[in-house]
């Protein structure tokens, strides 16, 4: 049996598999030679078929040639799939079957009309917006309807005039249509032309709509009047229109929505934030925030809870002011210990003095997050009185809550410097040394007269928390007592108040500090030496650079990479030498931080003394960082001997930065 008849067979097959196997085979073969046999695939009663049908159609080298015979098929009024597989084919032709659908919106037939429609709208080329504008007059309402809608898809400005003019039509589908359409093209249209659509209720809604994405200030009154339309799905759309507009015309749309409070409209809004819509409820919590109407202090507070509404709502108790926080406190004894943290927030933003007593009490509350909350808001709201109950918290067994208590003490103490510092210092002999450390760390952010004296107390205290806590409060002070007591912490036994008092020390600037910081090189503590080094370039800057240079032998390679850093900063050209003497270094990590010091020294004359040796480096990093840097400074020179390592290189990552490296001089 020749072939075509078979394939012919197998696509009339009873069974889609054999159908399917029948288009494979004629794809296989050249399709472009039965294309009869691929158009009737296109009307083939099984989807997967017509599937492959519109690929094979598609992938021919002649499909855009057959826009119109594609067309045809849309005629076919008792096959869907056939018409649905001829817009699938022509969506995906795109702009070049523009001008043959254009020509078929003379057709005759309505719904081949309204296809084309569609199927210019997915496609999406404004060449066809004149002769889609045109068919907003098509004596058929459907047509006229998808003119208005697939303009819409193009979002051409060129069709706004004509889609207003349409507007006056007494064809109700097409006019709500327009307005969706213009809501998408999105040009600004005066609100004016498009208000007396209001008076039809069947198009509220759709009017809304569009005027909160085109809209202006005209549009506000009836937008608010919207809020009481006896429809809700109009009343939502107000409300979202509104929240829309805000962007630009938001000082006005405040005002407008404050002057409601007390309103009907305002207890509407509250029916809205049991909308199943998330931009529903988002919006009426916006304005009813904003009407200042605090008989719905209570709603906006259990909304709190919602988390895609929560900073909304918090604005809008927020905004509310100090009388709204007032109703909040008749609430308080019932509320959960999550809802009291929230309207702590609310107490300190609004500056609710009044609830002070409440914020106390929470301080005992089990829940840590309601402590915090309540730490933070006495420490903006509360008084010296307040002081000795904030610094009982400084112990609590969350370690956030401490720290919170040290915030808000510290708030405080802006107001009442005096009065902090004289309740807080006695107890730097308390018992537990987190309490000592936060003390420390307040003292040292309240600063002034007398802190040096607490801090050099502290700098004495048995644990290691308080002395490095105090360390890092004298950091950056200059003064004789705090330079003292910082060079007698290089003597501490904690290894971490010796490495924090050495960069201290660096940031005093203090030349007197050169000496301790020498002797500190002999430190036992990596860390400590390290951090010694370049606290003496900080301070010492030329003056150190033979110390810094004898750092340079240290049996340790972390602190001979911080010496090595320090000189480059404080020693010139002087450092580059001692770079290249590091080279030879028997620890790879030393060779490779001196081998990118080096190469961002803009020095190269060094390259040629020391290639073949770090070429053939025992460490593969130390290889492969030299192999970049020789490349890159002697370019198509070096080719020789990066080929005679990539021979012998046995690292494959080390083979592939070679391989690489060659490539790119070789494009040179």
């Amino acid at each position: 049996m020749n072939e075509p008849i078979m394939i012919d067979q197998m696509l009339a097959a009873a069974d889609e598999e054999v159908r399917l196997l029948g288009l494979k085979t004629l794809a296989r073969d050249g399709a472009e030679a039965r294309l009869d046999a691929v158009f009737r695939a296109l009307g083939d009663v099984s989807w997967r078929v017509r599937k492959e049908a519109v690929d094979i159609f598609l992938s021919l080298p002649v499909t855009t040639q057959l826009a119109g015979e594609v067309i045809e098929l849309l005629h076919s009024e008792d096959n869907a799939g056939l018409r649905n597989a001829a817009v699938e084919i022509l969506v995906a032709q795109g702009r070049a079957a523009v001008p043959y659908l254009v020509e078929e919106l003379h057709c005759s037939d309505h719904d081949v009309r309204k296809f084309v429609l569609d199927i210019l709208g997915e496609i999406g080329d404004d060449s066809a917006t004149a002769a889609m504008v045109a068919t907003l007059a098509d004596p058929d309402g459907n047509v006229r309807a998808a003119a208005a809608e697939n303009l819409g898809k193009l979002r051409s400005a060129a069709a706004v005039p004509a889609l207003l003019d349409a507007l006056d039509g007494p064809d109700l589908l097409q006019r709500f249509t327009i307005l969706e359409a213009l809501g998408q093209i999105g040009v600004k249209v005066p609100s004016l032309r498009l208000l007396p659509l209001n008076q039809n209720r069947l198009l509220r809604k759709a009017l809304f709509d569009c005027l909160g994405k085109i809209g202006d200030e005209d549009a506000i009154p009836i937008l608010t009047a919207g809020l009481r339309d006896d429809m809700r799905n109009a009343r939502e759309a107000a409300a979202m229109a509104l929240s829309r507009l805000c962007p630009h015309f938001e000082a006005r749309i405040r005002k407008t929505v404050a002057a409601l409070g007390g309103t009907a409209e305002v207890m509407v809004l509250a029916e809205l934030l049991d909308s199943h819509d998330p931009a529903v409820r988002q919006s009426a919590v916006r304005l009813i925030g904003w009407s200042g109407d605090v008989r719905l202090a209570s709603r906006l507070l259990d909304l709190l809870d919602h988390e895609e509404l929560r900073q909304e709502a918090a604005a809008g108790l927020v905004g509310f002011g100090p009388e709204a926080a007032k109703t909040l406190m008749t609430l308080w004894p019932e509320a959960s210990q999550r809802m009291r943290a929230y309207m702590a927030y609310i107490f300190a933003e609004t500056g609710c003095v009044a609830a002070i007593g409440l914020l106390q009490s929470a301080l005992a509350a089990s829940d840590s997050e309601l402590r915090m909350t309540a730490l933070q808001a006495l420490g903006r709201l509360g008084g010296v009185e307040q002081l000795p109950t904030l610094a009982q918290l400084l112990n609590d067994e969350v370690s956030e809550v401490g720290e919170a208590a040290v915030q808000a003490i510290c708030h405080l103490g802006e107001r009442f410097r005096e009065q902090a510092v004289a309740a807080l210092a006695p107890q730097l002999v308390a018992e537990d040394p987190a309490v000592r450390m936060r003390i420390v760390q307040i003292l040292s952010r309240l600063g002034g007269a007398g802190i040096e004296h607490y801090l050099a107390f502290a700098l004495k205290d048995e644990s290691a928390l308080v002395r490095r806590a105090a360390v890092r409060a004298c950091e950056g002070q200059s003064g004789e007592s705090q330079i003292q007591s910082l060079m007698l912490a290089l003597t501490d036994e904690d290894n971490e108040v010796r490495r924090l008092a050495a960069e201290a020390l660096g940031a005093s600037g203090n030349p007197q500090v050169m000496r301790p910081l020498e002797l500190a090189l002999r430190d036992e503590d990596i860390w400590v030496r390290s951090a010694a080094v370049r606290a003496l370039g900080r301070v010492g800057r030329g003056d150190a650079v033979n110390v810094i240079e004898g750092a340079l032998h240290d049996p340790v390679g972390l602190v001979v990479i911080a010496a090595l850093e320090t000189l480059e900063e404080v020693a010139g050209d002087r450092a580059a030498t001692r770079m290249v003497e590091l080279l030879g270094h028997d620890d790879e990590e030393v060779v490779s931080a001196a081998l990118q010091l080096l190469s961002r020294s803009g020095q190269m004359d060094w390259i040629e003394g020391v290639a073949e040796g770090l070429l053939n480096h025992h460490h593969w990093e130390v290889r492969t960082a030299f192999a970049r840097i020789f490349a890159e400074a002697r370019g198509a020179a070096c080719r020789g001997q990066l080929e005679e390592r990539l021979l012998v290189e046995g690292e494959e990552l080390v083979r592939q930065q070679l391989r690489d490296l060659l490539m790119w001089l070789q494009e040179l």
